[in-house]
């Protein structure tokens, strides 16, 4: 079956740059940060199916980039302000705000309900192999970079304030952080869906944490967690002929309860 391997070929390539960010994410406490710029993204769709461009790969993926970098450039602003709001209360006004313009965008377009679906649930049975290839290529390089900015990026996730008092400039390494990860979200959305891009940003690494609190550890049961989740959740959703994304997503949060109680017994021994 082609589009079995493609699909979790697809997975495997979105599990492994999720994985590692969704650590990040949860470390700083920012849980729906990818939420809300995958909407955004939803939102740059929207508008170029508005616009008529939606057809126009470039056209299509430069106004989906470009709804996410300014998304980006607002959460690395609203850091500063956590003294007097929480960065969570932001986040969720900007993921509401985006969901509203997009029903609204689309409500007199005669697809809008199946671009809206699309947006939710992508599309991994239909994804061409050559775009989940050419997305492994780009997760790859934003991948080297983080290697090589591990020092600054993990230093503010794991103690903001500490990173400031040794002179980090805050805003622009957020800045950078939420770039990339919106361009991560970006390609992902297109080939996963919103709620799928989530569910593995979020699950695997909540997942890591509760097995472990070494962040090595905890990305490596991460990046297992959520290659075992996608293979079951796949499986399940071909043999039963259900949609892969809200499959895979399922079976995410399945283990992630086993984990849960397996880790509650191990810590009440």
């Amino acid at each position: 079956m082609p589009f079995f391997r493609t699909a979790l070929f697809a997975l495997l390539v979105l599990a492994g740059i999720h994985a590692y960010l969704g650590y990040h994410v949860v470390r700083r406490g920012v849980i729906f940060v990818d939420l809300a710029l995958a909407q955004m993204a939803a939102l740059g769709l929207a508008v170029a199916i508005l616009f008529g461009v939606h057809e126009n790969a470039v056209r299509s993926y430069a106004l989906r980039l470009g709804m996410t970098i300014i998304g980006a450039a607002c959460f690395a602003w609203l850091r500063g302000q956590e003294r007097r709001v929480p960065l969570e209360a932001f986040i969720g006004i900007v993921f509401a705000t985006s969901q509203a313009l997009v029903f609204l965008v689309l409500e007199k377009s005669p697809s809008g309900p199946e671009h809206l679906k699309e947006t939710l649930i992508g599309g991994l049975y239909t994804v061409d192999p050559r775009h989940v290839l050419g997305t492994a290529l780009v997760y790859a390089v934003i991948g080297g970079v983080h290697v090589l900015l591990r020092k600054p990026f993990f230093e503010i996730t794991n103690d903001v304030e500490a990173a400031r008092a040794r002179g980090r400039r805050v805003f622009l390494w957020d800045f950078l952080f939420y770039a990339l990860f919106g361009v991560v979200v970006t390609s992902s959305v297109q080939i996963a869906g919103v709620l799928l891009v989530f569910g593995l940003l979020v699950i695997p690494a909540v997942a890591g944490l509760l097995a472990s609190a070494r962040a090595a550890t905890a990305l490596a049961v991460g990046w297992c967690f959520a290659v075992v989740a996608s293979l079951v959740g796949l499986l399940g959703a071909v043999h039963y002929d259900l949609p892969a994304a809200p499959s895979v997503l399922v079976a995410l949060t399945v283990l992630l309860a086993i984990l849960g109680m397996a880790s509650s017994r191990r810590g009440g021994r």
